[in-house]
């Protein structure tokens, strides 16, 4: 599905932009998903909405075995595909679907992250990104080119009020100071348009391009995959409630995922 120099590219820079890869029928089933998640909240719903309550910041997760929506997306659209060229892999596992929903007037946005620390697995794995509205630049993500290639975990940030969580430990380090330190790093954006996608490594450093009053109500669907050999290894109290739900579905510790959650969604 990739060219050579597109993966050359995603292997060096730790994220690509990929046009129309996402039919307008994947768009309108990810939107009514969307909807029926928000009429019926599940366990895995959250609120981030700012302290301004300007607008809402609302997200939810593993929400698949629940909405049949997420469920056809997730064995039938072109993301397991694209994981499979990504991750150089024949069977690709899914790790998490996810949705996110900026209300216009909302001020909050994704402080600087990676998404390693926040989950409990290790190894390869990419994430596909899929606004269902155009967005420019300014109100997508922005990424730190190569930054997935530097060896480092960063402290988990809170989403809402970009508080660290407490990753206790000597391997997690502070996030740099980018904005002091611009001439340092180089930074990659895109203006997206429906069916675009972005693709990139989960050690990848991304935020918000410009946390700003959003203009217009967006939403957007996450898919985080990885290969077959991914290793569920709990992180620590930051996880646990991730880790905890895993282990009661069966999940071992320290084994290679297992578990009616986290299904194999393509193979070659």
């Amino acid at each position: 599905m990739l060219t050579s120099e597109q993966l050359t590219q995603y292997r060096r820079d730790g994220v690509i932009c990929l046009r129309q890869i996402f039919d307008a029928e994947w768009i309108k089933l990810a939107r009514h998903g969307i909807d029926r998640n928000i009429k019926n909240p599940g366990v895995f719903f959250r609120d981030h909405t700012g302290q301004d309550g300007a607008g809402r910041y609302v997200f939810a997760f593993w929400n698949w075995p629940d909405i049949p929506e997420f469920k056809q997306l997730v064995f039938g659209a072109p993301a397991g595909t694209l994981a499979a060229d990504l991750l150089a892999t024949d069977r690709v596992r899914l790790l998490m679907d996810n949705w996110f929903m900026r209300e216009a007037g909302c001020t909050s946005g994704a402080p600087w992250h990676h998404d390693e620390p926040y989950f409990d697995f290790e190894g390869q794995m990419c994430i596909v990104w899929v606004p269902l509205e155009g967005l420019s630049a300014q109100d997508g993500l922005t990424f730190v080119r190569g930054s997935h290639t530097w060896g480092k975990l960063f402290v988990a940030e809170q989403f809402s009020e970009n508080v660290p969580f407490d990753c206790y430990g000597d391997a997690y380090h502070p996030m740099p100071e980018f904005a002091a330190g611009r001439g340092q790093y180089e930074f990659l954006r895109w203006d997206l348009h429906p069916g675009d996608c972005l693709a990139f490594d989960f050690r990848t450093v991304h935020g918000a391009t410009e946390p700003r009053q959003n203009s217009m109500t967006t939403h957007r669907m996450t898919l985080r995959m990885g290969g077959d050999d991914i290793v569920f290894r709990p992180r620590g109290e930051w996880t646990r409630e991730i880790s905890d739900h895993l282990i009661a579905l069966g999940q071992e510790p320290g084994a290679r995922l297992n578990n009616p959650l986290t299904p194999v969604i393509y193979e070659r």
